[in-house]
């Protein structure tokens, strides 16, 4: 599909939530909107199975309440064969739009709700995760779930950002060498904008000391651009070398890093 096509496809089921339609919601939710509503939590993820028995959908929506009550909605079948582009460019959007949110986590915290609400209705479910650790064997399940089997698409948050910046982790770095890389904290979604000679070496001292920061792009260049990069993303600074940088500010660094005269960017 183009992305033209894409997009319209999305603004046909993604929705702007008003005040009103909040608390309409609210009414059929199990008490999370409400939280929300009262200020107990600053925001809340809201999945809804629509299931006829014939066709199932669902509605997601994000609602957040910390300076003013807003919110935003997505309507999708769950047979749509753009599910996961729609779903994943709602998820981006909202990353954008409001403050602390990581496209991911939001992606896989939907899907997650969703398959909660998919085994209570009787069905069983598996992630794509899941499928991942058993590839190349033999799968038995055991059992006869009264509404069928559901797969549901979970994002490996490593190997996402390894994808995107194709790989380039794998290169084999030479002695003498200066390297910026990337490294990400997967419980915190943090990324680390750091420089090395031996950045295979930083990712396992780093790694030892929390087992979930691991690399996801390397770049031969002048340690400079680190400082560069650094300057670059001041704002989205969290402490020190660490960053809270969404999918956007990625594509502005690999975009950055694929120039050939490093020293004539800004």
């Amino acid at each position: 599909m183009k992305d033209t096509d894409i997009v319209d496809r999305f603004n046909e089921v993604c929705f702007t939530l008003s005040s009103n339609d909040i608390f309409q919601f609210d009414r059929i939710d199990n008490g999370q909107i409400n939280n929300v509503l009262t200020k107990l939590e600053r925001h809340c993820f809201v999945v809804e199975l629509i299931d006829d028995e014939i066709g199932l959908a669902t509605r997601m929506a994000y609602i957040n309440n910390d300076k003013k009550l807003k919110g935003d909605i997505i309507c999708l079948n769950l047979d749509d064969q753009d599910y996961f582009q729609l779903l994943f460019r709602f998820c981006n959007m909202l990353t954008d739009n409001y403050d602390d949110l990581d496209t991911i986590d939001t992606f896989n915290t939907f899907q997650s709700q969703l398959r909660t609400f998919l085994e209570k209705t009787g069905f069983f479910t598996i992630t794509s995760i899941e499928v991942q650790k058993f590839e190349g064997k033999e799968l038995l399940f055991i059992g006869n779930p009264k509404r069928g089997f559901q797969k549901l698409e979970l994002i490996d948050k490593v190997q996402f950002y390894r994808d995107f910046f194709n790989n380039n982790y794998k290169i084999a770095p030479l002695d003498g060498n200066d390297y910026v890389y990337l490294m990400i904290n997967k419980d915190t979604s943090l990324i680390k904008i750091g420089t090395s000679k031996k950045p295979l070496y930083r990712e396992k001292t780093l790694h030892s000391q929390e087992p979930k920061i691991h690399l996801i792009a390397l770049w031969c260049c002048n340690k400079e651009i680190e400082k560069k990069l650094h300057k670059k993303y001041n704002d989205r600074r969290i402490r020190g070398e660490w960053f809270k940088l969404t999918l956007q500010n990625l594509k502005e660094i690999e975009d950055y890093m694929n120039f050939t005269n490093y020293n004539s960017l800004p």
